[in-house]
């Protein structure tokens, strides 16, 4: 029996997956519903489904799996093993990208209009140096918020859309960004798990270990876009007309996080 296992038998270990976007997320959150049974997975994958629920009803649920504020999750009693999945920050951005395209395409002209749709409609109309370097400041926000730098501001502040609250800091010159990167990197050291995307065989053998069931890994891929692999995204981006200012917006985008990504082992 592994340590991990008998951990959590003897002290009722809970289960946290904080889950970045395009980091295998979905496939993550299946095998966490097999492996510890669906009753036992809270229900909210957002804050905002999060929110309607009380500390106790919180507590009730023995896994947590979502794009969830860490901080949030503070009240959860007991012993947690927390984790989250990494992956290189312009291949992740790439991938959210193609993923806001494919999506937007299935969706009829009347749906794609709709204001919750406004990042996928951005996505496929636009092109990519209007979607990564312009378009209207509420579609703007929302890039940002899940592009720049998106590891470093999660970790520095627990929360999901950490930037807005810690972007303004340092363009007031409040907080300088080696202190910004230095406090993300402090944070991601009091995770149990920090895995990469390329090693995605360890993460479902932590779930293994965490819960004591077999599960065959190769049976989760979800959401995985097999239209654009993963080598080709920069050269299909190009393609789509991307200019250089699009590629320095990625650069920048990634200055922080590339740290972040070095510093996850």
């Amino acid at each position: 029996m592994s340590v991990i296992i008998a951990e959590a038998e003897e002290n009722q270990m809970k289960v946290v997956f904080l889950h970045i976007p395009k980091t295998a997320g979905q496939s993550i959150h299946a095998a966490l519903e097999e492996s510890f049974g669906k009753d036992r997975v809270c229900p909210a994958r957002v804050n905002d489904s999060l929110r309607k629920m009380s500390i106790a009803e919180l507590n009730s649920y023995s896994v947590f799996s979502g794009h969830l504020d860490w901080a949030f999750l503070d009240c959860i009693k007991g012993p947690k093993y927390i984790f989250t999945i990494l992956r290189e920050p312009r291949d992740r951005i790439l991938s959210f990208y193609f993923y806001m395209r494919k999506e937007a395409a299935k969706l009829p002209p009347e749906v794609l209009g709709l204001p919750q749709n406004a990042g996928k409609k951005a996505a496929i109309e636009g092109g990519p140096d209007h979607y990564f370097c312009g378009g209207p400041a509420h579609v703007r926000s929302f890039l940002d918020a899940h592009y720049d730098n998106f590891y470093t501001y999660f970790f520095a502040g627990r929360h999901y859309l950490a930037r807005n609250q810690l972007w303004p800091l340092l363009s007031r010159g409040e907080m300088a960004p080696e202190e910004l990167v230095d406090l993300a990197k402090a944070n991601m050291k009091e995770l149990d798990g920090v895995f990469s995307f390329s090693r995605m065989d360890e993460v479902f053998k932590a779930i293994r270990d965490l819960s004591g069931v077999e599960i065959a890994a190769d049976s989760y891929r979800v959401n995985a876009n097999a239209e654009v692999e993963a080598g080709d995204r920069l050269s299909q981006l190009l393609k789509l007309g991307a200019a250089e200012k699009t590629l320095e917006k990625l650069e920048q985008y990634c200055l922080f996080d590339n740290q972040i990504w070095s510093a996850r082992q």
